[in-house]
């Protein structure tokens, strides 16, 4: 029986000459594959619907394979090709780092809801201006639950004070009061910064703030989730490498 769903293409494989399988993320199936016949034809409208970062809908069949959880697409239309953020390399790299995270670390479905409207809201927000590099940054930390490797971020991790909260720690997993902190780790959020690291981490994805970071300002909160992620997430990300030559 044939199934509607709208998603995003995250990726595209070819398979044999003509044809190409895609990842795409759906609001409530997860992450799927999607066998598109003929999509590296000339002049096919279905190429459309193998393109990286671009909202369609499909109308797709599953596999009579048991072995397979592949989809076969019917027929597609595209809901936004997100021109703007495809032809600026800085943005594709971002949200190409944004889409590895997803196809590593989002291990359950259950998930998918969330990650799919945050990822679309997120698209959007930089199709119509808004900075790719802080939208990376408010996705990995609001990635942290979803891969499980969430920090403490409303008391010190170590003793539960809520006062003087002196850094925001790699090594103990969260917040650390003046009177825990590890003199051997060097600070990389400091003090003044946190209200804005804590802000970014539980803002919400459907209203996104509309005041500008400095870039300067944000280096420090990139660094922490460099780090955090190298120490607890386990996963290794090609795409870091190009967004440290951006």
């Amino acid at each position: 029986m044939a199934i509607d769903v709208e998603g995003i293409i995250l990726k595209s494989f070819n398979y044999g000459e003509h044809h190409k399988i895609v990842k795409v993320l759906t609001e409530n199936q997860g992450v799927i594959g999607v066998f598109v016949q003929n999509a590296n034809k000339v002049n096919t409208k279905k190429s459309a619907l193998v393109q990286p970062l671009t909202c369609a809908r499909f109308n797709l069949k599953p596999s009579t394979n048991a072995n397979s959880d592949l989809y076969y697409v019917y027929s597609g239309d595209v809901i936004d090709y997100y021109l703007n953020v495809k032809l600026d390399y800085e943005n594709i790299a971002y949200f190409y780092f944004m889409i590895e995270l997803i196809l590593k670390g989002m291990a359950e479905s259950e998930y998918s809801s969330y990650v799919y409207r945050m990822l679309k809201n997120f698209l959007d927000a930089a199709e119509q201006g808004y900075s790719a590099y802080l939208l990376s940054l408010i996705f990995q930390l609001k990635m942290m639950p979803i891969i499980g490797i969430e920090p403490v971020m409303d008391c010190c991790a170590v003793c539960r004070s809520t006062e003087h909260i002196a850094t925001l720690s790699v090594r103990q997993g969260g917040l650390v009061c003046a009177k825990c902190y590890h003199p051997a780790e060097p600070i990389l959020i400091d003090a003044p910064l946190i209200p804005i690291v804590r802000a970014l981490y539980k803002v919400d994805i459907n209203h996104l703030p509309e005041v500008e970071l400095e870039e300067e300002l944000l280096k420090p909160i990139e660094q922490f989730l460099d780090a955090y992620y190298d120490s607890y997430a386990g996963l290794h990300l090609q795409t870091k490498k190009f967004m440290k030559e951006i």
